[in-house]
């Protein structure tokens, strides 16, 4: 066992040398503080073609969790199927981040029809956008954005009051709404372990811009079963763990309703003047913002009648297309690699017609994987015309079924939580 495991470290290393490699071979890096409207400056990556043949258009990921790594000799695993296009790739420390300038603020507030020196991560980006097409050489004037999960959110943001330049979007396993069914909440049940584990760290507040992660204030050395019945109500976590150290914690112990601090933070009230084409992907087992997937979706195309609205669903946990080669999930097999083939055929080809304005774009409006069957299916419209709503009922062999059985008295069903 411990030779397969060497044979297998030795693998990983050579490959992640060789893709280092050819990224240091075809690109170089530079690193930026861009000033915004406001004055605060936000720390931004630059991978650019060493060719310079002809101009490039520009890719940008904007995060909460770290560019890294740092420095002008270090250099990021750009994504392989993407790089023969010889993108202009950005990668940006959003406000209050690592080692960007300013205060970070969860789900920052969309402001419309901002004043003066108002900010949110719709300015930020077309700030970002403006400074980039204007100081970056040899690029080609058009932008896309995208991001899995949290920078799924700030490639959504995007979408309001967009940059003339930014001509593709690609909000991925985006989070919309964190009380109604992302992430800390579904359907305004607070999701403990997730937020608990979650702002134990990233809520942590930083003195000062830097490199480094976050500790962890607590650490589960235990089953959460065995772990959250010791920490007891939820009152006591201030007290016993957090020490009043986790802003947001405190705001979420303080909105335990869907008041106006979480409607704010909903960006399906926004989206009304979507401009660049959109392509919202997700996964059918995402525990965490399947919700925000569907929803932005369905909402940019109910709000906006005339650009390019795309969804993709396949058979994916949470930013599973870039994580995995999506041929399982569990026990489940799918029969191929829905990754790559999402990868090749539609994020590729999506950012290679907007950007590049090469092939012909023909996807559908919504590619969706139905397992089971095993197969890829394309619509004209998501829910499909011809889909047929039909009620799920539970049935008494404690499974679920489409036929409604006898009458019962008991109108619930209920299960025994064992942990031993």
């Amino acid at each position: 066992m411990k030779k397969i495991f060497n044979v297998l470290l030795i693998l990983f290393i050579i490959s992640f040398t060789t893709r280092e490699s050819f990224a240091v071979n075809k690109y170089t890096k530079h690193e930026y503080q861009i000033e915004m409207r406001d004055g605060v400056r936000l720390y931004t990556i630059v991978y650019s073609p060493i060719d310079t043949s002809e101009a490039h258009p520009i890719l940008i990921t904007r995060t909460p969790y770290s560019v890294g790594p740092y420095g002008k000799d270090k250099f990021k695993h750009l994504p392989s199927h993407l790089v023969d296009d010889e993108y202009i790739f950005v990668y940006q420390d959003v406000r209050g981040k690592f080692m960007s300038q300013g205060k970070y603020v969860n789900m920052r507030p969309y402001i419309p029809n901002k004043n003066g020196n108002q900010v949110d991560e719709s300015s930020d980006t077309y700030d970002t956008i403006d400074w980039l097409v204007e100081n970056i050489p040899n690029n080609n004037g058009n932008v896309g954005i995208y991001g899995i999960s949290y920078p799924g959110f700030y490639s959504a943001m995007s979408l309001n009051d967009s940059h003339p330049a930014l001509k593709a979007v690609s909000p991925q396993a985006p989070i919309a709404d964190w009380f109604v069914g992302d992430d800390m909440h579904h359907n305004g049940a607070f999701t403990l372990t997730m937020a608990y584990i979650f702002f134990s760290s990233f809520g942590r507040e930083r003195p000062y811009p830097t490199t480094k992660w976050n500790s962890r204030i607590v650490k589960l050395d235990t089953t959460s079963y065995e772990y959250f019945l010791k920490v007891g109500p939820l009152k006591r976590v201030n007290g016993n763990y957090f020490h009043g150290k986790i802003d947001f914690w405190n705001k979420c112990m303080i909105h335990g309703t869907y008041d106006e601090f979480w409607q704010s933070r909903n960006t399906l009230n926004y989206f009304d003047k979507v401009t660049p084409a959109v392509m919202t992907v997700g996964g059918w087992y995402d525990n965490e913002d399947l919700y925000g997937t569907l929803n932005t979706y369905q909402t940019i195309e109910r709000k906006n009648k005339n650009n390019k609205n795309i969804l993709v669903m396949g058979p994916w946990y949470h930013g599973g297309w870039a994580r995995s080669d999506g041929n399982t999930f569990g026990d489940m097999r799918f029969g191929s690699n829905t990754s790559e083939f999402y990868r090749e055929e539609m994020e590729k080809r999506f950012f290679e017609y907007y950007l590049e304005g090469k092939g012909n774009f023909d996807l559908p409006e919504a590619y969706v994987f139905e397992t089971g069957k095993n197969v890829w299916h394309k619509y004209d419209e998501w829910p499909p015309n011809n889909a047929a709503w039909q009620p799920i009922y539970f049935s008494d062999n404690n499974g679920l079924t489409f036929i409604q059985e006898r009458k019962s008295k008991i109108d619930f069903n209920e299960y025994i939580s064992d942990p031993n």
